[in-house]
Order: structure tokens, then sequence, then C-alpha cells
């Protein structure tokens, strides 16, 4: 059986551990220099440009809510009186004038720059938003426990529940006796094809079995590899024997396709408003796999860059229909991601990360210099060709014309 109650502790892990991160009040941040006073911080868990109000919707712990405006060179917060008493965790720009904010409940608002709205609840499990994508007048939301959501207007939900995933034909580079893994569970018996020959015969239930529930073939005797084996599926997303328990923390949408990635390395894509969804990134191997955990992602057009955990980060050119590792900036978590003018991606995560890729190797900023404590997570692209990084304990980084330079956030 496949070991996933490990990794699903990990994923868990990970999604909590920006709000473990989250404090009230913190030390000043020159730690080289005497504390003379607290100063109050705030953690920016989501944030978006809204150039209609001149500032940044951003959202975080204990309800706050707010725009974020440039004012004499110092980013000031200008809050939400009186906000709910729950987490944010998600901000996604709708329009010009108006975000979309999820909560670690569940529940979906709209915020204007001075009001906030409930929209409604997307989880019935009053699991978190964890990634909001809007686009020409519709959204999507996705989050923890199998939570997909989408919006024609911005305004009314749909769940959405995800089944009977097609697993594009997996075909055998060897056939070697032994435990081969498809990387998914909970696969439909009666939709599994599988072809392959033993000694020129049609393998039969004699030569190999198929585990539906953890998800790998296993052959006792070796496959003929002219024609080399091939397999295809349906299977519902989630670990072993319980189908749908997936965190998705990833959503991005183009047109009429949307593509949703998040646990167990799972990424599907859906082209018809989230009637059918085909898996895309398959691997198959002959050990338990060691699947990413998706994090953050971006995409321009065919272009789509996902990031997670460790510093993992692949890429696809042709919308998703295949996938290839590129080189890790180190071993931290990649929280989120956007695309310079130039195309060069732009990464933002744990321990301070932020860097730039060329296309065969990264630049990381210099973390002593800017006297960076702590995480970061948002990189909000400015109308100025300027790219504003925000994260914990105020954490504001600008990077323009290939400098970093470090924002004072007025919180108080």
């Amino acid at each position: 059986m496949m070991n996933y109650r490990w990794k699903h502790t990990a994923a868990v892990a990970t999604m909590l551990a920006l709000s473990l991160l989250a404090a009230p009040l913190a030390l000043a941040e020159d730690a080289a220099q005497p504390v003379t006073r607290l100063v109050e911080q705030v953690d920016f868990i989501g944030a978006a440009n809204l150039p209609g109000h001149d500032g940044i919707a951003v959202a975080g712990h204990y309800g706050m809510v707010g725009l974020l405006k440039l004012e004499g060179g110092t980013l000031k917060l200008h809050r939400l009186p009186n906000p709910p008493k729950v987490d944010f965790t998600s901000v996604a720009a709708f329009s010009d004038t108006e975000a979309l904010i999820g909560s670690s409940t569940g529940t979906i608002y709209s915020y204007n720059g001075t009001t906030l709205t409930e929209l409604g609840k997307l989880s019935e499990y009053e699991e978190p938003i964890l990634s909001i994508v809007a686009k020409d007048g519709k959204a999507w939301a996705v989050g923890g426990r199998g939570m997909v959501a989408k919006s024609a207007d911005g305004k009314t939900w749909e769940e959405i529940e995800i089944v009977d995933v097609v697993q594009p034909p997996i075909v055998w580079d060897r056939g070697d006796p032994g435990s081969w893994y498809f990387g998914v569970s909970n696969l439909d018996s009666d939709s599994i094809k599988f072809n392959a020959t033993v000694g020129g015969e049609p393998a039969t239930d004699d030569h190999y079995e198929i585990f539906i529930e953890e998800g790998y073939l296993q052959n006792s005797d070796a496959f003929d590899m002219e024609p080399a084996p091939m397999i295809e599926f349906k299977f519902n997303p989630g670990p072993p024997f319980r189908p749908g328990d997936v965190t998705w923390n990833v959503v991005l949408l183009d047109g009429d396709s949307v593509l949703i990635a998040g646990e167990f390395g799972l990424v599907l894509q859906s082209t018809d408003g989230g009637e059918t969804w085909i898996r895309r990134d398959t691997h198959l191997v002959d050990h338990e796999p060691e699947t990413a955990y998706w994090l953050a992602g971006v995409q321009d057009g065919n272009r789509i860059i996902l990031t997670g955990a460790a510093g993992v980060s692949s890429i696809s050119h042709d919308g998703g229909a295949s996938w290839s590792v590129q080189p890790r900036p180190g071993n931290e978590g990649i929280f989120g991601i956007t695309l310079l003018d130039n195309g060069d991606p732009l990464i933002a995560g744990a321990v301070g990360l932020i860097g730039k890729f060329d296309g065969s190797e990264w630049t990381l900023a210099d973390r002593t210099r800017l006297k960076l404590l702590s995480w970061l997570k948002n990189p909000v692209p400015l109308g100025d060709g300027s790219v504003l990084m925000l994260g914990g304990r105020s954490t504001a980084i600008s990077f323009k014309d290939g400098i970093w330079t470090r924002v004072p956030v007025d919180v108080e």
C-alpha cells in the first residue's frame, strides 16, 4: 500500500505553516539595534493590486482586511474597521476596484476598498479557501478537503465535485517484474484498459495484479516491450480509500481552460467548466512516488509554471499537456510566483526567499541586506513595471529594474 499518511501529514503541516508564523506583535525589525518599543506587525497572507483605488487589497489573520497605499515613500495600511472575526487566506482581483477574499472557514467575500460583503460558503466542512483566480468576469476558487467552486459573475458560486478523472495512456519504458506506481489512487476498475504481453501472448491475471485503491500494478513476469505495456483508466483524486480528501492550493484560468494543483502532486485540467477533468504531469515509477506538493502557479497563455514545497518547480509550454522540471532555487518552499514583462519568473517563499529565474539559473536577493526575517508570499505586479513582494511581519520588498528594495510599512 502506498504510504500516503506521512505525505498527507506533511502537506497539512505545510498548509498551516504560514498560520503558525503569524503573530500580532513582533520586535523591531532591525535585530542589531536595541529594542526600544514594540511595533505592531501584520501578516499579508493575500494581496492583489486594485489600480482603481490606487492601492493593494490585502488580507490576513484576525480579520485583517484593508488597502495598502504608497504615501510619501511608505506603504500605509488603511484597515477595514470592525471586520469579521475570521482569518483570511486568499485574495484575487476581480476588477480594478474589487477583490475576492477567501477565509479559513470556506466563506468568500467581495471587497471594494471600503466594504466587505459576504458572498457565500464554498465548503460544508469549513475548510480554508487557499487560491482564487478571476478573469474576464469569471472566477474559480479552491481549497482544503477537495473544495472547488466556480462563478460566472463573481457573486454567485457553484461547488464542483471532481470524479472520474481521465488518466491519459501510461506507457512502460521497461517491463521488469516489480511494482509500478501511477501516482494516483482510487481507480475505477470498470474503466481500466491494460494491454501487455508476456512471451508473445496477452498478459493474464496470472502475470500481474492491479491494486485499484492504492494505485499500482504488480507483475511477477517480465512484460514484452514490443509493443510496450500501456494502461489507461479513470480515478477519483485523494489518498487511498479516501477519494475527494485532497487539498488544492493552486487554480489557474485561461479562457475555457482551468487548471488546479495541490496535494499528492496532482495536476488536473478541465476545458468544459468542470464537467470533465484530465490528469496532467503523469509519472510511472517502480517505487512509492515522491510527489510534489504544489503551492503556487502562474500562467501566460500556453506557458504554465507550478511551484511547491522544497523549492520544486515545473514548467509546461503547451498549456499543461507536458511538463519538465526546472532547477531549484534552494530547499525552501515557494509560496508565490509571477512573471515579469520579459517573461522571467519572480518567486517568493519561506525564510525570506525571493529571486528571479532567467531560464538557466536563479538570482536570489540578499536576505541579510534586506533584513528579511519572515516569509514572503504575494508577488503583486504594479503598473510601473515593478513587483511588490508582501509577506509576514509587515514585510514589503519592491523589485524594479533588477534592484530589490525594502519598503517601510505603517500599520499603526
